[in-house]
């Protein structure tokens, strides 16, 4: 398959972020605090990666649910205006569309207010499966984030796009239900790349030794793992045996959000070429560099020749 022909279907979670930079404190109780950046973009892992992925010139779809209010006309604006085709998003009147208050310390350092919304009400009978074998690549973006999918619901779509003949790959965020590894589960043995980050590892695991956590989820299915360690660059380990880890570029950083998104949208781009997977790491991490130079998720991921330079 050449790269032409590599087409990526994103699945997951679609918000707007409100981003508030800096902010190294809460003002009290009725009172106000003076900041230097307040702006609004696109935000939700499944989002921001079909996004960085349509930049760095994949073809991509993007399947989630939004509400019909001025987030969701912003988020499907800014994503048709990157090159995403959104024929698969679901409108639904009867919610409001995800967002999430986003303070960016001094450091780059981030905080989370969420809503989840509209995300808490994708169903698999929003999704049709059967559009599968026009792509190439599945990839869940924000898994624990859509929790009517969670476990075997999932768990029976990546089996499905398997059986279509995809790749799959799947990456986790933060679990405000707690389940974490009960839902992580039942997906491991369909999934092609395990894509989390080491302060999620943490919590599946209890722990964050780069070889242990990657054994541990090959074990129990996964056919590699990957583990996005931040500055310190990022970790694969296969199933085959192969294992390595590819620093992190120097970069001055700005803003991390939408780091992670970026790594695996630049992981799948090496794919999308046939890259070897130390290539595909490299790939990534060129790209989460790019977008950390930034405030906002994708603000620093331009085009792959931005990429290919720093590389």
């Amino acid at each position: 398959m050449g790269e032409d022909s590599f087409r990526v279907v994103c699945l997951g979670n679609v918000l707007v972020d409100v981003l508030v930079k800096p902010v190294e404190k809460l003002p009290p109780k009725g009172g106000l605090l003076a900041v230097k950046q307040v702006e609004m973009a696109l935000g939700g892992c499944a989002s921001n990666t079909a996004l960085a992925l349509s930049r760095l010139g994949v073809p991509t779809s993007l399947w989630g649910k939004v509400g019909k209010d001025h987030f969701s006309e912003f988020a499907i604006k800014e994503l048709k205006r990157g090159g995403v085709e959104v024929s698969g998003m679901q409108v639904d009147s009867k919610v409001s569309t995800s967002a999430t208050v986003v303070l960016v310390d001094s450091k780059g350092r981030r905080s989370f207010l969420h809503s989840v919304a509209a995300n808490d009400h994708i169903h698999r009978r929003d999704l049709d499966l059967s559009n599968l074998s026009t792509f190439s690549h599945l990839h869940i973006g924000g898994y624990f984030l859509f929790p009517r999918l969670d476990g075997a619901p999932m768990a029976g779509i990546l089996r499905t796009a398997q059986k279509a003949g995809l790749t799959t790959s799947l990456d986790t965020a933060w679990d405000m239900k707690n389940r974490w590894m009960k839902a992580l589960k039942p997906c491991l043995p369909y999934l092609d790349y395990f894509m989390p980050s080491e302060r999620e590892v943490k919590k599946l695991l209890g722990h964050t030794q780069s070889r242990k956590a990657a054994a541990t989820f090959l074990k129990l299915g996964a056919r590699c793992v990957i583990l996005k360690l931040g500055e310190k660059g990022s970790y694969l380990r296969h199933s085959n045996g192969r294992e390595f880890l590819v620093p992190a570029f120097k970069t001055k950083v700005v803003d991390t959000t939408g780091a992670g998104f970026c790594f695996c949208a630049g992981f799948i781009k090496g794919l999308s070429l046939r890259l070897n997977l130390r290539d595909c790491l490299r790939m990534g991490n060129a790209a989460g560099a790019c977008a950390v130079s930034k405030l906002g998720a994708t603000a620093g991921i331009v085009s792959f020749g931005q990429v290919k330079r720093l590389l």
